[in-house]
């Protein structure tokens, strides 16, 4: 016990002392604390331009309306006392943007949006149709499509004053609200969608990540020779579960930090992201769900740790590393895509998904998603859990028997057969 206790806090030690791994830990944290603080810092920006007379006094991108059916005199219903409905509702309905009148021709705004004197510019030609006029459209660029609904709101409301309704008779007709109550059963897999992705990308990156890291550590004490002085002084077993259970020691305690720290960011900057469903789906998961991420990791880091070890023993050198290790990746890679195109499709209880949840070398990924948006019954996460748990010791305890192995073979990197007579051997 004293073996595995003094390797696994040297291998845990040795991860946390690297400046490689200390200086990646700061950069992500820095990177989510500027990510989660942006609101924050723009909006101060802001106000110190707006302060300094930099920025309009009515703040916000401007927007030019032309509205060439004015002239018809359909216009004269208004909302507002010396507002014309046109301007009323673009106001309304782009309360972040300066929306202005104008009489100006098409090439006159096309020159004013490419100059940036203005956002962007709207020419409506008649009742159902206009000219949207825009530098660039962003890939979340929802502009548009709040046009159109300011427009379809004109049209409707123009239609009911030429039909005889008042200007309070037809807000009260569109405004009409439609009450209802929705009783959920289960899962809302939009609202879990989006912190399961986080969670199974971070898991995924870390379990190539520390693999490939316990990989390359056995692989260097072979090619130093090394590994025979450690193989004589501690047994196999003690060797290869410090040195998996010392990595993934450090990569959980790396990943506390990272999400800690994260969820700190957050709630100092919580009034800033209220608008934001993505953000805040991420960082109020349930407790639940945390508590699953943190077994799933575990096992799923160690299970595919102990194979990554075990292959990394039988490697000559540390250049054979890659093409060693590639059939594991592969496995793992291709677990990762079945799962996510489960979530994509929003069929995460389909019967692959479902045998996927009880095989070891997908089970991490395909349970947990399951459980973050799908149905599960409680006996199917603790069979799941078993079966992974049970596989884990037991090709740990293998993966120690190909380490014991693994010393005395030097020359062109293994293949998979040479891996499964060695797996035969140590029996």
């Amino acid at each position: 016990m004293k073996q595995f206790l003094d390797i696994l806090k040297f291998e845990f030690l040795g991860y946390i002392k690297n400046k490689v791994f200390v200086g990646i830990t700061l950069a992500l944290i820095i990177l989510a604390g500027a990510v989660l603080s942006y609101p924050r810092i723009s909006q101060m920006i802001k106000s110190d331009q707006n302060s300094s007379g930099e920025e309009n006094s009515s703040g916000g991108e401007i927007i030019m309306i032309c509205d060439d059916t004015a002239a018809d005199g359909s216009l004269t219903f208004a909302m507002e006392a010396g507002n014309s409905l046109t301007l009323t509702l673009f106001t309304q309905g782009m309360p972040d943007k300066r929306v202005e009148l104008t009489e100006k021709s098409i090439d006159e705004l096309k020159n004013m949006v490419e100059s940036g004197e203005c956002f962007a510019a709207v020419v409506i030609t008649s009742p159902t149709d206009y000219t949207y006029i825009v530098n660039n459209v962003g890939m979340y660029d929802t502009l548009k499509y709040t046009i159109d609904e300011i427009m379809l709101s004109k049209y409707r409301l123009e239609e009911m004053n030429r039909l005889g309704l008042s200007a309070e008779e037809s807000i009260s007709l569109l405004s009409t609200a439609i009450n209802s109550e929705t009783i959920q059963m289960g899962k809302n897999q939009m609202e879990n969608f989006f912190y399961t992705y986080v969670l199974i990308f971070a898991l995924y990156m870390a379990i190539l990540l520390y693999g490939q890291f316990v990989a390359t550590s056995v692989a260097s004490e072979k090619s130093s020779r090394a590994m025979e002085l450690l193989v004589t002084s501690a047994k196999p077993t003690n060797l290869m579960f410090g040195k998996v259970m010392g990595s993934g020691l450090s990569g959980l305690l790396q990943l506390s930090l990272i999400l800690g720290s994260s969820f700190v960011l957050f709630n100092f900057n919580k009034s800033y992201w209220e608008g934001n469903e993505i953000i805040n789906s991420i960082f109020n998961m349930p407790l639940s769900i945390l508590l699953y991420t943190v077994l799933f990791f575990v096992l799923g880091y160690f299970i595919y740790s102990f194979l990554y070890g075990a292959v990394g023993s039988m490697a000559s050198k540390v250049e054979d590393i890659n093409s060693s290790v590639m059939p594991i990746t592969f496995l793992f890679i291709i677990a990762f895509f079945v799962v996510m195109f489960s979530m994509g499709s929003g069929n995460v209880d389909s019967r692959l998904m479902v045998i996927c949840s009880y095989i070891p070398f997908t089970s991490p990924m395909a349970m947990f998603v399951r459980i973050a948006m799908g149905s599960v019954k409680s006996f199917e996460i603790v069979i799941s859990v078993i079966i992974l748990l049970i596989s884990t010791i037991g090709i740990g305890y293998i993966s120690a028997e190909i380490y014991k192995v693994g010393v005395l073979m030097y020359g062109k990197a293994p293949k998979i057969t040479d891996i499964a007579k060695v797996v035969r051997n140590s029996k």
